[in-house]
């Protein structure tokens, strides 16, 4: 059917250059035959409708950006078959490949569409894809020759702690800030019951969630060093933990920090620690952040 229609079959896994199953499962030697140094494995799913057994489309998520994918590809590429589009197959498709990502430990991917085709943009847009630009398609991927790049970030920590399921009682407040040496939100989360939860790290180990604790968020617009301090149940402090972020902002009203891997904790009795080191070395490898990005990591860390 896609080849009736003139259409490529986006998250294949080169299925339109086969003739059998057996032929194209084998992803590892085939593809690997054909990019060279340049292929990327990949994890293919296939979305089959559940009341008929119909096979509604298909998914791949690849596992690095290699310059190509990174330039014009991205990290997921997905196709609906053609009398089944339109009908939301497509979000949840992404959104459960999302899911299957963040479960993995990918904290960004980038998928990238034909500018022309608003339902694949909008599609992304749904499942919190942010544009980053458009480029020239010097490939010949698209009908329309130009190319949007969308990120959706898995990492983003909110405010307002919902992200933590320990937490099952709170509190909390946010009030603004707008001065030369702050502008942004600050956010009191005053926890009433949770589950405890005890944080070990290297040579440190630390009770951040318990009942009663408190936590105070620092969101600066203008910085990229998110600052939490937390407090035990009689308002002694336990830590400072600075993220170094790749972006602070804020959705519907909540602040929130889009992680860069490295983090600082500072505790009383003056003993620092750098965390995550090797999430920071990860996410390059696998071409989720770029060198510049490393750097600025490292940089924005040792300037605190």
């Amino acid at each position: 059917m896609f080849l009736e229609n003139n259409e490529t079959f986006a998250g294949c896994s080169g299925l339109e250059e086969v003739n059998s199953y057996e032929e194209w499962i084998d992803f590892e030697n085939r593809l690997s035959n054909k990019y060279g140094e340049n292929y990327v494995p990949s994890t293919v799913f296939l979305a089959v409708r559940i009341k008929d057994n119909k096979l509604i489309g298909i998914i791949d998520f690849r596992h690095k950006l290699s310059d190509f994918l990174y330039n014009y590809g991205g990290n997921i590429g997905y196709s609906i078959v053609l009398s089944e589009r339109r009908k939301g197959y497509g979000k949840e498709m992404l959104r459960l490949m999302l899911e299957h990502c963040k479960k993995q430990g990918v904290h960004r991917v980038l998928i990238t569409c034909d500018k022309e085709n608003i339902g694949a943009s909008k599609t992304i847009i749904a499942n919190g894809g942010t544009l980053e630009n458009e480029i020239i398609d010097e490939v010949n991927l698209v009908e329309s020759g130009m190319i949007q790049r969308y990120s959706i970030s898995l990492s983003k920590r909110y405010a307002t702690a919902e992200q933590r399921k320990e937490i099952k009682e709170k509190e909390y407040k946010i009030i603004e800030v707008d001065d030369e040496k702050f502008k942004g939100n600050v956010c009191l989360i005053n926890i009433k019951k949770a589950n405890e939860l005890t944080y070990q790290e290297k040579a440190y180990k630390v009770t951040l969630i318990k009942d009663n604790y408190k936590w105070l968020e620092f969101y600066d617009y203008n910085s990229k060093i998110c600052l939490t301090a937390f407090y035990d149940e009689n308002n002694k402090i336990i830590e400072w933990y600075f993220d170094i972020a790749r972006k602070i902002g804020m959705d519907n009203e909540i602040p929130y920090e889009e992680d860069l891997y490295l983090d600082v904790v500072a505790l009383p009795d003056g003993k620092i620690h750098l965390l995550d080191e090797d999430e920071l070395k990860n996410a390059l490898e696998r071409g989720e952040i770029t060198k510049e990005e490393y750097d600025e990591a490292y940089k924005l860390t040792y300037n605190l």
